[in-house]
């Protein structure tokens, strides 16, 4: 949440710096920095809305909660860069390059350009120190935990706010090659090139993004981690011969759904059933604390028909 606020006021007041530059200098690289920066802003919202929706409290209509909804705008936050980030940088680019015109005001732009860096650099500094701190809590490296985490928001943050540093250098260097008329064309086709680099940028983002939260949108299972330690959890209970079947979906980032097929001893009574079951749930969750929803389904050995099922982790 502190991530999220953070970007969304560092990118309101970027936002509209860049905007006056754009405006004064007649730069397209700032027109799409300007842009870029609003599309960010206005994703921050969508981040916070989903913080706020997937709190409610499981209904009738949606007996697993609104876990998803943390998914689904960040999903819409991806379509946003690139719809109109991506889309009108690209565009307002080709139009430079194909009618090109010297820029003004360049120390006004180089001047919002250095106050956006450091702004920027701020966010994904918050970002990244909330990131790391959460990567030792769960006992991961940086890198694995980014790749593993289920949490699209701190994701959209961290890339969002990535692409804005990279962009801002691209605006920069468009604008510096065009000041010394680097050919060719004396310079003036370098701030469009520029344009369309950020555009190019703000797409791979998007897709990234987009591709992430559609995999948990459709279902993701849990990682190999923590689907190992929940098959070991069931495993290690003495009623237990074997786990025929282990389904897992996450939910929300820190909430996953079990769904297993258990063959238990043959001489076990029908108490003994349900007591093991009850151990073996709380196995589960002393061993996956972030697992919400268990689901067992129990027969002896002579009655197992089901063959094991490995379920796939996408992405």
């Amino acid at each position: 949440m502190l991530a999220v606020v953070g970007a969304l006021v560092a990118n309101g007041l970027i936002t509209i710096l860049k905007f006056i530059a754009a405006f004064f200098t007649g730069s397209s690289g700032m027109m799409a920095e300007s842009l870029h920066s609003l599309a960010d802003t206005t994703n921050q919202v969508f981040l916070l809305l989903g913080l706020r929706f997937y709190k409610r409290p499981a209904s009738e209509k949606h007996p697993f909660g609104y876990g998803k909804e943390r998914f689904f705008w960040s999903f819409i936050a991806a379509i946003f860069i690139f719809g109109v980030g991506a889309t009108y940088a690209v565009y307002e680019g080709i139009q430079k390059v194909l009618h090109p015109h010297e820029i003004e005001n360049l120390s006004l732009a180089y001047w919002i350009l250095g106050i956006s860096f450091v702004l920027e650099a701020g966010s994904i500094a918050l970002a990244l120190y909330q990131e790391i701190k959460e990567a030792h809590h769960e006992g991961l490296t940086f890198a694995e935990y980014l790749r593993e985490s289920k949490d699209p928001t701190a994701k959209t943050v961290i890339f969002e706010d990535s692409a804005a540093l990279v962009g801002i250098v691209l605006a920069a260097a468009g604008l510096l090659l065009g000041q010394y008329k680097v050919p060719p064309a004396e310079g003036v086709m370098w701030d469009g090139i520029a344009s369309v680099s950020i555009g190019v940028v703000l797409a791979i983002v998007a897709f990234s993004l987009a591709r992430s939260s559609r995999g948990l949108l459709l279902g993701e299972a849990a990682t190999q981690k923590d689907v190992e330690a929940i098959r070991q959890a069931i495993k290690s209970h003495p009623s237990v011969v074997e786990v025929v079947e282990l389904l897992t979906m996450h939910l929300a980032p820190k909430q996953i759904l079990v769904n297993a097929h258990v063959n238990l001893k043959n001489e076990l009574t029908n108490e003994q059933i349900v007591k093991s079951i009850f151990e073996i749930e709380g196995n589960i969750n002393e061993a996956v604390p972030k697992v919400d929803k268990i689901f067992l389904e129990t027969s002896s050995l002579d009655n197992s028909t089901v063959k094991e099922v490995i379920p796939q982790h996408i992405g």
